[in-house]
Formats: structure tokens, C-alpha cells, sequence
């Protein structure tokens, strides 16, 4: 007769036959296939190409090449969109995505994140001589006309904050890409991380940043993996860890940023990226 303390027994040897299976699954195709399929959207300076050598270069670009070679498996990037790059990873196109990219519920819900790497406030860039907006709320106006990168947390927080405003979307994986809209007096406002619309508005005088010192949301930035790929993500956080501890993220970082500049913005905590 099968007793219950058999049955019990044999359960547990069956899960544990098939845990092994399981935990090999995804990271066993990558060791197999001997690359690591890396998506990425430039972004300078985490993530730079080079356009006549096609090189890609970054921050972001040095820690997955370091973790890569920790994994044993070559490194290979490939470029996507803001807009694309979660339909990337859900159709295996890439494995994970470097893309700096803001943890959001909405995102969260076809995406698992990395470990967070920073965390970033959002303003607004608009033009030098621009005086109507004293808050958000005067933005939201059918009559003024907003410029956001498709696929951003910019461009969700604004049709969420301000819907009555004119979207326009923009395709593409230049972050700047409604700054320069705002500058070519195509657009009122855009939207954008404090990093990136303050060393824009240093290039470009003829536009300020809005809403620098209390930034209208801060959010964490991570990496990204296919939903449900644990496997890989906890490897990434453990990379990402040992980057951290021994000090070289620090030195990646530094070769692409001036005197580590970033650290010490009202609209950027550094990683470890811990809330605030």
C-alpha cells in the first residue's frame, strides 16, 4: 500500500529532478550559444555609437561587457528604440536591455528590472524667454504643445499629469529629441531625466530647464529582462553587485563623465541607488 510518507517522499524527489531542469533553461541557451544578445538605445554616455565605426561605447556598455565576460560568453549588442524595446525582449530578439530605462508599474508589467542603478528626477526644458509655466498644471492646456520620446516615462507621465496638453510623440532613441523641438520653436515643453535636459540646455542657450530643484518625479533606472526571466536578472544583480563593492563601476562611470559631475544634482542620487 502507497503511504502517505511514500508519496510525500516521492513528490519532493520529483520537484528536485525537476528544479535542475528548470534553473538550467535560460541560462543554459546563453552559456550554449556562447553570446550574451544585449539590447541597447543611445543614450550618451551610458550608451554612445560610434557613426562611421559602428562601435558602442558607455557606462552601461563597460559593466555588461564586464559581466558578460564574468558569465563567459562574448557580448553582443544590438540597437532598439525606446519604443521597441520591450517587444525586443519579448520576442528573444536581445536577452536583456542596457537601455537606462525607468522602472514604471506600466513597464513592470511586461518587463522584470534589474536592481535599481540610479535614481533620476524629471523636468522640463523650455525655451529661454519662456515665462507662462509656474507649475505643471499651466501646462495643461490644449493649447500648448508638449514634445516627448515615444515609449519614455516622460511620455506616460504626461498623458497621465497634464492630458489636456498637446502630445507629440517622437520616434527614435534620442532622448533630446524633444529638446530640440522645444529649441526649434516647435513644441513649448518637453520632458526629459534632469541629466540629460541639463547638459542639453549647456549646448543649447537658447532654452532653460523648468522645475530643476524639485523635479516633477523621481523614479529608479534599471536594466531589463524578459518577464519572468529570473535567472538572468539575479546574475545581473549580482554583477551589478560586485561592480559596485570593488569599485569599478565607479571608475566606468567616471571615464565618461566630467569629475563625476553627476553625483551631487538635486535631479540624480547616485547609485547605490537608494530612495530617498
Amino acid at each position: 500500500m502507497f503511504s502517505l510518507a511514500a508519496w510525500g517522499a516521492a513528490a519532493i524527489l520529483g520537484l528536485a529532478a525537476l528544479a535542475p531542469a528548470h534553473a538550467a533553461g535560460e541560462l543554459e541557451q546563453i552559456s550554449k550559444r556562447g553570446e550574451l544578445r544585449i539590447g541597447y538605445v543611445p543614450s550618451p554616455p551610458g550608451t554612445a555609437k560610434d557613426p562611421v565605426s559602428g562601435e558602442v561605447t558607455g557606462f552601461y556598455v563597460d559593466a555588461a561587457k564586464a559581466i558578460a565576460e564574468q558569465m563567459g560568453v562574448k557580448p553582443v549588442f544590438i540597437e532598439t528604440t525606446w519604443g521597441n524595446f520591450v517587444a525586443g525582449l519579448q520576442s528573444n530578439q536581445f536577452d536583456m536591455s542596457i537601455a537606462a530605462t525607468f522602472a514604471t508599474v506600466k513597464r513592470a508589467m511586461a518587463v522584470d528590472f534589474s536592481k535599481p542603478l540610479v535614481y533620476l528626477g524629471s523636468v522640463a526644458v523650455v525655451r529661454k524667454d519662456e515665462a507662462r509655466f509656474k507649475t505643471v498644471q499651466d501646462m495643461n492646456d490644449p493649447a500648448i504643445k508638449i514634445a516627448v520620446v515615444q515609449g519614455t516615462a516622460a511620455e506616460d507621465w504626461v498623458r497621465r499629469t497634464i492630458p489636456k496638453a498637446k502630445l507629440v510623440s517622437l520616434g527614435g532613441g534620442n532622448l533630446t529629441a524633444g529638446f530640440m523641438e522645444v529649441a526649434a520653436g516647435r513644441a513649448d515643453a518637453s520632458f526629459e531625466d534632469g541629466f540629460t535636459a541639463g547638459r542639453f540646455v549647456e549646448q543649447q542657450p537658447s532654452t532653460k530647464v523648468l522645475f530643476a530643484e524639485k523635479p516633477v518625479f523621481f523614479l529608479p533606472v534599471a536594466w531589463t529582462v524578459k518577464k519572468g526571466n529570473s535567472e538572468l536578472r539575479s546574475v545581473l544583480d549580482i554583477g551589478l553587485d560586485n561592480l559596485l563593492i570593488s569599485g569599478q563601476w565607479d571608475a566606468m562611470v567616471g571615464k565618461y563623465l566630467d569629475g563625476g559631475r553627476y553625483v551631487d544634482q538635486p535631479n540624480l542620487r547616485a547609485f547605490p541607488a537608494k530612495a530617498q
